[in-house]
């Protein structure tokens, strides 16, 4: 071919090359917009459970309360077998082994959920 007609291999190549960047320009621009839209859709329903979230909370605090005043409660009816040192031993114990427990069985679940399963042959 002659040198002054124009080859449409380059011409080819580069609108492959454009689209290819524009491609990924567009999933790029996709991507971020997603997740914009799922963060403004878990601050949504955030705002939307705040008087939920503050009454859960607001109950955790006074069910904690109504615990320690079980347990003072507790050493004062031990005191009498036990006397003051030996109710307050005996009571803290108790409370370190049921939180022990508690936090064990936790773990386990925990490690449960998490657990990465073989896929089935």
């Amino acid at each position: 071919m002659s040198d002054d007609v124009p080859s449409d291999d380059g011409q080819a190549e580069e609108s492959i090359v454009a689209l290819f960047a524009r491609l990924i320009d567009d999933a790029e621009r996709f991507v971020r917009a997603e997740l914009k839209l799922y963060r403004a859709t878990l601050f949504a329903r955030l705002l939307e459970a705040r008087s939920a979230i503050i009454m859960l909370l607001a109950s955790l605090f006074l069910a904690l309360a109504a615990m320690i005043a079980l347990l003072v409660g507790l050493i004062f009816i031990l005191r009498q077998p036990l006397g003051a040192i030996g109710a307050t031993v005996a009571v803290f114990g108790g409370s370190m082994a049921i939180a022990g427990l508690l936090a064990w069985v936790a773990i386990i679940k925990i490690r449960q959920a998490t657990d990465i399963k073989d896929k089935p042959r």
